[in-house]
Order: C-alpha cells, then sequence, then structure tokens
C-alpha cells in the first residue's frame, strides 16, 4: 500500500492557502502562477484528476492577460484590449523565468487533455518562443531567444544544436501528442459516427501527414546527441537518468497509439493501424525493459510514464483477446505476461505516486473481458517472475511487507510475487523479476493466422 507524504501534503497545503489567498487580488500574480504550477504537477502526480483539471485551466487562463504568450513575453498592444499586467522583463533571468513558467503551462495542459479533452489554448494562439537549453539559462548566458517557436516551419525535424536539450525535445514531443488530441477531438466533434475498423483513417483529411510526423518524423530526427534512447544503456552504476529524454522517446509512441488505437483490425494483417500500434507498444514496453534491467529507480520518472505504460497495455489487451478468439494459447500467455509487466510497472510507480495505483486499477477495468474469456487459471500471474532486474538496492529487506521474501545475490532481501485479486482495491507492492526468465514477444510475427506476415 502506497504511504502518503506527509510532508509534501503539508507544504502542497500551505501551497494552496497562498493561491487562494492572493487570486482575489492579483497581487504578486506571476508568484501566484508559479506556485500554480508546483501544486499542478503535485495533483497529477497524486491521480487527483478533478484538481488537476481545475488547475491545469487556472494557470492558462492567468497566463493570458500576463501576455505570457507573446513573443517575449510582452506585449503593449492586441485589438483594443488592456495593455499586459507585467511590465517588461527586466533581465535576461526574467525573461527566461516567464517562457519557462508559459511552456510548463502549456506542457501541463497538453499532457492533462490526452484523454481527448480540448486544450485550454490553442497552439495558433502561442507566439512565445521556445526557452533556452537549461545549461544557458543556469548560468545566465547572453544569448539571442531561441529562433524557433510553434510556428516555425519543420519545428519538429529540425533542431538548433545552440537551442536544443533534452527539455527542448520534451516540450516538441507533448505539443506533437497535443496535435493528435486536437485531430482526435475536433475530428469526432461533427463527425456522424465514431471512428471504426472498418474504415481507412488515411483517407482523413490530415491523417496521413501526422501519422507520418508523429510515428517516424520526429524520432528519425533527433539530433545524434539524443538519438539514444534515454542513454540508458550508457549510464553507469550511480549514474544519473535523463528523465526528460527517456520521456522524448515514449511519448511519439503513446502519441501513436492514440492516434491509431480506433482503427484498429487484429484480423487484417494489412492493417497500418494495427502495425503502428502493436510496434509503439512494443517500444514503450522494451523501454521499460531496458531501464529495469538498470539501479536506476523507474519512480523518479515523470508521472506521465504511467499513461505511456497504460496506453502500451491497451494495445496488448486487445491483442490477448484476439489470442484468445483465435485459440493461440502459447502467444496469449506470452502477452499475459507482458500485461503484467506493465501491471506491475504501475505498481511500482504507485509505492512513490498514487498515479500508478489508478493507473493500474483503469487498466483492470479493460482487463475484465480477456479475465472472463481466457481458459489460463492464474492470468494476473502468467509470466511473473519476469525479466533480468539490477536495481536490487531498491528492495530492501522490510519493503515487502506484504510478500514472502527471498534472498538476492548481494544478500538483500527482495519480495516475492503476491498477486492481488483481480478487483480488489488496495494492490500489493510489485514484484522483482527474477534473473532466470527469457523474455519473447508476443508481438512479433502477429498475424491472424499461423503464417501470416509480421511486423
Amino acid at each position: 500500500m502506497q504511504l502518503r507524504d506527509t510532508f509534501a501534503e503539508f507544504h502542497a497545503n500551505k501551497t494552496r492557502h497562498y493561491i487562494d489567498k492572493t487570486m482575489a487580488s492579483g497581487e504578486d500574480i506571476f508568484s501566484v502562477m508559479q506556485a500554480c504550477i508546483l501544486l499542478s504537477w503535485y495533483f497529477y502526480q497524486e491521480g487527483r484528476w478533478v484538481e488537476v483539471w481545475i488547475f491545469a485551466a487556472f494557470q492558462t487562463r492567468v497566463s493570458i492577460p500576463l501576455r505570457l504568450n507573446y513573443p517575449g513575453t510582452f506585449s503593449t498592444h492586441g485589438n483594443s484590449s488592456p495593455g499586459a499586467y507585467l511590465a517588461p522583463p527586466k533581465d535576461l533571468r526574467d525573461l527566461e523565468s516567464r517562457r519557462r513558467s508559459w511552456w510548463m503551462t502549456i506542457l501541463f495542459d497538453r499532457i492533462a487533455s490526452v484523454g481527448g479533452w480540448i486544450h485550454a489554448v490553442d497552439e495558433r494562439d502561442i507566439g512565445t518562443e521556445l526557452p533556452l537549453r537549461n545549461i544557458d539559462f543556469e548560468s545566465e548566458v547572453q544569448l539571442p531567444s531561441n529562433p524557433q517557436d510553434l510556428a516555425t516551419p519543420e519545428l519538429y525535424t529540425t533542431h538548433p544544436p545552440q537551442y536544443t536539450d533534452s527539455f527542448i525535445l520534451l516540450i516538441k514531443a507533448v505539443m506533437l501528442f497535443g496535435k493528435v488530441t486536437d485531430f482526435n477531438v475536433r475530428g469526432s466533434l461533427r463527425a456522424p459516427t465514431a471512428p471504426s475498423k472498418n474504415q481507412n483513417p488515411f483517407h482523413l483529411d490530415g491523417f496521413a501527414a501526422l501519422d507520418k510526423l508523429v510515428s517516424h518524423d520526429f524520432s528519425e530526427n533527433l539530433p545524434p546527441l539524443f538519438k539514444n534512447l534515454h542513454g540508458v544503456p550508457d549510464v553507469p552504476e550511480g549514474g544519473v537518468l535523463d528523465t526528460d529524454l527517456y520521456m522524448v522517446h515514449l511519448i511519439p509512441h503513446a502519441a501513436t497509439i492514440t492516434l491509431h488505437n480506433p482503427y484498429l483490425d487484429f484480423t487484417d494483417p494489412n492493417c497500418v493501424s494495427t502495425s503502428r500500434c502493436v510496434n509503439s507498444a512494443r517500444f514503450i514496453l522494451g523501454a521499460y525493459y531496458t531501464l529495469s534491467a538498470t539501479s536506476l529507480d523507474i519512480t523518479r520518472l515523470h508521472p506521465f510514464v504511467t499513461i505511456c505504460w497504460y496506453l502500451a497495455a491497451v494495445v496488448q489487451v486487445q491483442l490477448c483477446k484476439y489470442f484468445i478468439e483465435i485459440g493461440d494459447s502459447d502467444r496469449e500467455s506470452t502477452v499475459w505476461g507482458e500485461i503484467n509487466v506493465l501491471r506491475f510497472a504501475m505498481l511500482a510507480y504507485g509505492q512513490r505516486s498514487p498515479i500508478g495505483t489508478r493507473q493500474e486499477r483503469l487498466l483492470q477495468g479493460l482487463m475484465r473481458e480477456i479475465v472472463r474469456m481466457t481458459a489460463q487459471k492464474q492470468p494476473l500471474e502468467v509470466g511473473l517472475p519476469l525479466y533480468p532486474f539490477s536495481s536490487s538496492t531498491l528492495w530492501r529487506k522490510g519493503d515487502g511487507q506484504n510478500g514472502s521474501s527471498a534472498t538476492s545475490e548481494d544478500g538483500s532481501a527482495i519480495p516475492l510475487p503476491v498477486s492481488p485479486p483481480f478487483e480488489e482495491q488496495q494492490p500489493t507492492p510489485p514484484s522483482v523479476p527474477s534473473h532466470t526468465h527469457t523474455r519473447h514477444s508476443s508481438t512479433t510475427g502477429w498475424s491472424p493466422g499461423e503464417n501470416g506476415t509480421s511486423f
């Protein structure tokens, strides 16, 4: 069971009190907005969705009269509307602080809307330049503003070296996901029927170009320095993971699944949407395997990673249902193992942030049908324990309160897996995969028949 972080709760309550006290008067409004940004991310990792949505809206509505959406974060004109509430930035640090506050607000709006909600600010109304690199901001180097903004041609495929780091790429990746959200929301707004696997989405206006950008062009055009998937193979023991870069590689695949999921058709070996979703789910799963094979702590990842795991699991659940329907018990068993890997990743994350356990419960709701359909005796335990895992330092004696423990190679105790009943409300702590299991991919050689075409 995830323990409440009373220290975080105390400061979150203090921050909320500060916001409530000052918002009516408009006093220190920019500081209030920054406090709101911090509080919003706290609510997000706590999985408090109503507050997430309310505070996402509050941030954006406060930012607009501050004119943070204008180039240089300042303007004195605007179609007879009142002038900017804030004075011009007094120095480079002030300017860059405003830019970063604005972009954190927009990132939060996009992330809060991935479930298919309209964004609070249309990207056409954003004129703010992308920020400078972190190293330049922290050193206060005098540099010209970033030449790129959302109106820049080839923004998602061209990355000037002097204005590119993992945080700036993260902004681009999240905004790319936002394009998918916009496409889905606007496409269904006036459509007479819901999207269907019986239609070819590439006939929809703008779909092919967006698919190309999301599923191929963005990732393929990352600068060489950032090409490696989050750098995990290059991180020595005790090294620091670039969590922004990790997400840069995952988000396009989560966006691809979101774009193509309505058109999945496992009975059609030539269905491009199925290929896209399966390959993206495989990538997200593989990224987790790579990270779990190190001593790095997955709970330090951005909380949005749980949404990426969830989206990959949604594809796997549909694939599992297909294997059940055609009677392929071997591949069904393998995909059950992969679903459980993602479930337990969410539960592991949930030991620090409740968003993990909340997403796992949401996933179990989607799994009810395949749990009823399967002939597997204990489907939620299939494939566990799983895959090499070297982060024994994360699982010291006493961590496995709800399970028995074994001794690892270094003598520390490792909790053995204890799978909760399907409907249980309080999930048990995640298991640690063993060092002996061999990974098989359910998606390798996927086809509706025995000898179909693989993706």
